[in-house]
This record gives structure tokens, C-alpha cells and sequence, in this order.
């Protein structure tokens, strides 16, 4: 992040005029300068990898006494940069997630599993190790489970087992695509792991779309079915929600 990066996002996502964009990028460059005189540290504002210490001088009460008699100029520069930061680290959040859906999916296709029923044991699992992205944890995911639970689902849709959109070239099978049903983003809130057989379902292209991106109310009859067919098994493994904690994880 800089001076430049800033003001190119300003222009892009605000209505502001040039004058007022190149006041708010030099105040955001000059302010450091001054959080001395607030007894705040000095530090480069484009160098924050988080929005908490924008709220820390926005609550200063010698920052509010200088940026009353500004006219609050400060204030609004500070504001649009906070947008900026979440912006800008989630998109970068955004694109790793991306990248690693890519890899996952990518070794689905090319590497057929050939598992029965038995050589799946379901019980619970220490959670998976992570790295930290912009100060958010990224999960690792066991690829060769969910091709696993694919193959044990004998590459049919789990919702319907009568959607067949396609042949994969890959493996020759009906193309189906693993789903984790609790969302890999909520690991933290579970003290098992959520990269497990029970908890990674097989599904057609259009319902995982749906899942993903469809309205709340077209969703639920799917997560609904799959719930009910995966609960006792998620339970083996460590896990046990409500149907209506599983729904509160696919609102946003």
C-alpha cells in the first residue's frame, strides 16, 4: 500500500473529486507526523496490515479537538482509509483462497480414488494446520479426502443422485465436485477437525454453484438433505451442530 495505491483507489471507488482525493492521500501521508502530538506512536499508516489502530486515533481525544478545527478533514481521510485497508486485504485474501480452490479442484479431476466403504473410519481428527493470510487463518485441506469421499459417493450428486451434467475427461466418471458442508473457514470454532470424510460431500456442479451462490432460501433444501444424511456420521467424527447452526453458516 502507498500514497499512489490509495488514490487510485479513491477515484475507482468513491465519487470524490481530484482536489478532495489528493487532499485525503497527503493528509494520510502527513499524519504520522503528528500522532506524536497526540501521545500516539509514530507510525506509516500504509504500512497497517489492519483497521485497529485507524480506530485508535479516531478516538483520540487530541486528535478530535485538531480535527474539529479542520473541519474534519482528517477524520474523512482516515474513514475512507479504513475502507481502503479492508479492501485491499481482502481482495488479497480473497485471491490466495482462489488459488488454493484452484490446486484442490485440480487434483480432483486427474487423481481417481479407489477406496471402499470400509477403508473410511469415521472419528474425529486434530485439527489441520494453518497459515495466516493478512492476519486470517487459511486452513490446509487433505485433497486426498475429499477425493476419497467422492469416490466412496460413487461419483454421484448427494443431493439428487440423478443430476448428471457431464462426463469428467479425466476419470471418465459423472462430474461431481467435494464440498466441505461446515464451511473450512470455520475450523476455529471447532475443537475437531472439520477436513474429514463425514464432513466433505459429493455434489454436482449446479448445486455446489447454489450452495456458494445461490439466495438463502434456495440453499436450505440442499444443506437440509445433506445434513440429515451426514449427522450421525458427524457426530463420529467430533462434530455435532444443529441444522440451524449449519443454515447460520451460509447467510452471510
Amino acid at each position: 500500500m502507498n500514497k499512489d495505491s490509495f488514490s487510485n483507489w479513491l477515484e475507482t471507488h468513491t465519487d470524490l473529486q481530484q482536489y478532495a482525493i489528493k487532499r485525503y492521500s497527503r493528509a494520510i501521508e502527513k499524519l504520522p507526523s503528528e500522532l506524536g502530538d497526540y501521545g500516539l506512536q509514530r507510525i506509516t499508516l500504509f504500512n497497517l496490515a489492519d483497521t485497529t489502530f485507524i480506530d485508535t486515533i479516531l478516538n483520540n481525544p487530541e486528535f478530535k479537538k485538531k480535527d474539529t478545527k479542520g473541519h474534519r478533514m482528517y477524520s474523512t481521510a482516515l474513514k475512507h482509509f479504513k475502507r481502503y485497508i479492508e479492501y485491499f486485504y481482502d481482495s488479497e485474501l480473497q485471491a490466495e483462497m482462489f488459488k488454493e480452490e484452484q490446486e484442490f479442484e485440480k487434483y480432483l479431476t486427474v487423481n481417481l480414488a479407489d477406496v471402499s466403504r470400509a477403508d473410511i473410519e469415521d472419528k474425529p481428527e486434530n485439527k489441520p494446520k494453518h497459515r495466516s493470510v493478512n492476519n486470517k487463518k487459511v486452513w490446509n485441506r487433505n485433497p486426498k479426502y475429499a477425493s476419497e469421499a467422492v469416490a466412496d459417493a460413487d461419483y454421484l450428486c448427494e443431493f439428487d443422485n440423478q443430476h448428471k451434467h457431464f462426463i469428467s475427461k479425466f476419470n471418465g466418471k459423472n462430474y461431481v465436485e467435494a464440498h466441505h458442508l461446515i464451511p473450512m473457514q470455520y475450523q476455529e470454532q471447532f475443537e475437531n477437525s472439520l477436513d474429514i470424510h463425514s464432513n466433505i460431500v459429493s455434489i454436482c456442479l449446479v448445486c455446489h454453484k447454489k450452495i456458494h451462490f445461490g439466495l438463502f432460501e434456495e440453499k436450505k433444501e440442499i444443506l437440509e438433505k445433506l445434513f440429515n444424511s451426514r449427522r450421525e456420521r458427524l457426530i463420529k467424527g467430533g462434530i455435532n451442530i444443529s441444522l440451524d447452526e449449519l443454515y447460520s453458516y451460509y447467510q452471510d
